[in-house]
């Protein structure tokens, strides 16, 4: 059985002008966001990493942080950043303003993430067995079969129609276009997943996690009165939040 490994990646880099105050340390029931994704995160994964602009930024907090590699250049600066301090190959991204995303989430990009790579198991003993007949029965001719499919980037649900690269699983092989993204100027997500080899699913139709639930994980926070709408509705013991933002999501802050 195929297993994927995976890192978990809180992309939390920006600056929270619009709300104030550092969104990822609004708190909730006496925990911050931040520690909430990150105990979902750590069912997941081994191993999770907080980009931040200053690596002391949450050392109060215990958690591992690591600092962007192109300061100041938005979130694909802190995909790229938390990627690069991964030692697996598959990372799952998340910002640290989605207070609601849960274990079943991730799980549900993982599962796609196995079956593909259980896909290429399959597909790559499939050729070497033809290989093997082949040189059998051409003396050893150099007559290897080349895999034409595109090796898998990224995995990234689909929301009502709209796209969420800040919740999404990210293979390490998307370091190089990143960079190149990166050192040129071009920080748009939406432009560099373009040149990547992407997955896009309609949440809601993946395995373990409803529609629902995908509603709620992509609800972020922003402005000031998006946090006191969630503390209410929570102290009121009512089901939380599930509307999402009208904004671009690639324009908002890491």
């Amino acid at each position: 059985m195929v297993v994927v490994e995976v890192t978990g990646i809180i992309v939390a880099g920006g600056r929270s002008s619009r709300m104030g105050q550092d969104k990822a340390l609004l708190k909730f029931g006496g925990v911050t966001v931040l520690e909430r994704i990150v105990a979902e995160l750590e069912k997941v994964a081994g191993r999770v990493i907080v980009v931040t602009r200053d690596s002391q930024q949450y050392r109060a907090l215990g958690l591992e942080t690591t600092e962007d590699l192109y300061p100041g250049l938005g979130p694909l600066s802190g995909i790229h950043a938390g990627l690069s301090a991964s030692k697996t190959e598959w990372g799952v991204v998340v910002a640290c303003d989605m207070p609601f995303v849960q274990q079943e989430i991730f799980h549900a990009l993982l599962a796609h993430a196995t079956n593909w790579e259980a896909t290429q198991e399959i597909a790559n003993e499939k050729r070497k067995q033809q290989v093997q007949r082949e040189q059998k029965t051409f003396c050893g001719k150099d007559l290897l079969p080349q895999s034409t499919q595109l090796e898998l980037q990224a995995i990234i649900a689909s929301v009502d129609g709209r796209i969420h690269p800040l919740l999404g699983l990210y293979h390490r092989s998307v370091l190089p276009s990143a960079e190149q993204c990166l050192r040129s100027g071009r920080l748009r997500l939406i432009d560099w997943l373009n040149s990547l080899n992407v997955r896009y699913e309609k949440a809601g139709e993946w395995p373990g996690a409803s529609l629902d639930m995908w509603k709620q994980a992509v609800f972020n926070m922003n402005y000031p009165q998006d946090y006191q709408l969630i503390v209410k509705q929570l102290e009121g013991i009512q089901h939380v939040p599930s509307m999402q933002k009208t904004e671009n999501r690639e324009n908002l802050e890491k």
